[in-house]
């Protein structure tokens, strides 16, 4: 979606791995190897990015380093828009996806689940819970974020929402993103 908005992937990319991972410092040939990409378009456009305001650069040694730059006058509406469209959910998607059972899952609560320090999801079926429990753990500490999840089995699921669950009624009203599936699924 964002390779739509703007005009080079190489870009699009940079700023998945600035934005998504902005405590981090990275080095030119570190860069090439996380996304693939040829040295020459990476410090093209790492040139692009600094000139505008949003990436800042330090040379230690022989290496010269980028950083986002959080002052940067539209950093919180550009990691929003990283986290909602790449970033975080995506990660976690991933995470769930790599774990069989799960039928649905959801992000669910306050619609600023970018900016909150921990993410609450909500998962449907019966999945493998040491592997999920191992998964999200790892996640946890790639993303540097709590993630709050609640398992329910299908018959729980059905049975909470045929009683008027209240959690479940104000989860399922509430501000969401989907990760796998829909509860139309179900």
């Amino acid at each position: 979606m964002l390779d739509r908005f703007f005009s080079s992937e190489t870009r699009v990319d940079l700023l998945e791995l600035f934005l998504s991972r902005a405590e981090e410092r990275f080095y030119v040939r570190e860069i090439v190897r996380e996304l693939n990409r040829d040295i020459s378009g990476i410090k093209r456009e790492l040139d692009n990015l600094e000139k505008a305001g949003l990436l800042a650069s330090s040379k230690v040694g022989n290496l010269r380093y980028y950083a986002v730059d959080k002052t940067f006058p539209l950093y919180p509406e550009l990691k929003a828009i990283i986290d909602k469209t790449r970033g975080v959910p995506q990660a976690i998607g991933e995470t769930l996806r790599s774990v069989p059972g799960i039928r649905v899952a959801i992000i669910f609560g306050e619609s600023d689940a970018a900016e909150r320090e921990a993410i609450d999801v909500l998962v449907v079926g019966r999945p493998r819970m040491a592997q999920l429990n191992r998964g999200v753990a790892d996640l946890e500490l790639r993303i540097g974020r709590s993630i709050n999840y609640l398992v329910f089995d299908e018959g729980e699921y059905q049975r909470r929402k045929a009683e008027g669950d209240p959690f479940l009624r104000e989860v399922l009203q509430g501000s969401t993103v989907s990760l796998i599936g829909s509860f139309h699924d179900l």
